[in-house]
């Protein structure tokens, strides 16, 4: 257990609203398809604006939230998967952006499990007393990698920031458990930068510049598009998150029927509906926003706390098991109190 917790939520969604209908008009697709398979009915789209831009929106409200300044952040994590820059990083550009000078900062790469992970790292640091006051920034923009000629893949994403601020002022870490199944990473792929310079010899390269002496490692990511086994995917996730939340909650010494609510990373609604059959707990515990927003991978679940905190429903002591499960493969849980 660690005596610290979030004391503050702030989110980003684009205006621009997508329904299944709109969908429709640029692949083979309907609403009953769409609805049946994900419960998403609509996702927001980044109009332009990049990613650290929603991610720095989120993170002023969540220090406003948290009546914190910004020159008292210690450490600045951001959790993303569509940086718009390689180097510098995102948390790099929030901290120019907001001016904590005194914060480091640095970025966490675990696809959809990101915010739980940095969750993890931001609970160690407090823990060791090297930082009292975390900010923590998870912001995708995931239409720049969505192929949007696949209709199995481009009705799933969205674009959106969720940040939150955690001190040692605030509730309790109760307990986390983190994975990965990296011998499993080709269900889930995006490939990045071929390797392109002036003195390869060109011996035996394909058409796309990549060499062929070296063996593909994912030889189905040809370009930089989501490329996913939705099956091998679904049947990770229930199976993952099921046994990680049943780990924490043993490991913390509370009865996962006595956990107030269930904020999983919204990737599909029957994965939340499995996840909660298997824990014999009912959906009503269980944030869903899915619907609205389609999958902002790390970005989902603080979007959730944040929408939770705003419309009432999380109130000071309440218990909320997290957990995150995406490309890696990675996946984690962890149990907080308000």
């Amino acid at each position: 257990m660690i005596e610290a917790g979030i004391i503050g939520t702030g989110s980003y969604l684009p205006d621009v609203v997508v329904t299944n209908q709109d969908m429709s008009g640029i692949v083979e697709t309907s609403d009953e398809w769409i609805t049946s398979r994900t419960g998403i009915s609509e996702r927001r789209l980044s109009s332009g604006e990049p990613t650290w831009f929603m991610g720095l929106v989120a993170a002023r409200k969540a220090i406003a939230a948290a009546g914190v300044e910004p020159i008292d952040i210690d450490l600045i994590l951001a959790t993303t998967v569509t940086p718009d820059y390689y180097f510098p990083s995102l948390s790099c550009i929030i901290q120019a952006e907001i001016g904590a000078d005194n914060a480091i900062a640095f970025d966490v790469n675990a696809a959809c499990s990101g915010f739980v992970f940095a969750m993890d790292v931001a609970g160690r640091y407090l823990m060791t007393g090297a930082a009292k006051n975390v900010l923590i920034v998870s912001a995708e923009c995931l239409s720049k990698l969505t192929d949007y000629t696949d209709r199995a893949t481009c009705v799933l994403f969205g674009d959106g920031a969720g940040a939150v601020v955690v001190s040692t002022g605030g509730g309790r870490i109760l307990g986390s458990h983190l994975r990965s199944e990296g011998k499993s990473g080709g269900s889930l792929v995006s490939r990045a930068l071929p390797i392109q310079h002036p003195f390869l010899d060109g011996t035996g390269r394909n058409p796309g510049g990549w060499g062929s002496a070296f063996p593909e490692r994912f030889p189905d990511a040809v370009d930089k598009f989501i490329r996913m086994d939705g099956t091998e995917v679904y049947k990770f996730a229930v199976r993952a998150v099921t046994d990680s939340i049943q780990v924490v909650a043993k490991e913390a010494g509370v009865e996962v029927a006595r956990i107030d609510h269930f904020v999983l990373h919204q990737a599909n609604f029957r994965i939340l509906e499995a996840v909660s059959r298997r824990l014999g707990v009912p959906m009503d515990r269980f944030a869903v926003h899915i619907g609205e927003m389609g999958n902002a991978s790390s970005a989902s679940i603080p979007i959730c706390l944040d929408n939770m905190i705003q419309d009432g429903r999380l109130k000071p002591g309440d218990s909320v098991m997290m957990s995150g499960f995406g490309a890696g493969l990675t996946y984690g849980a962890m149990l907080v109190t308000f």
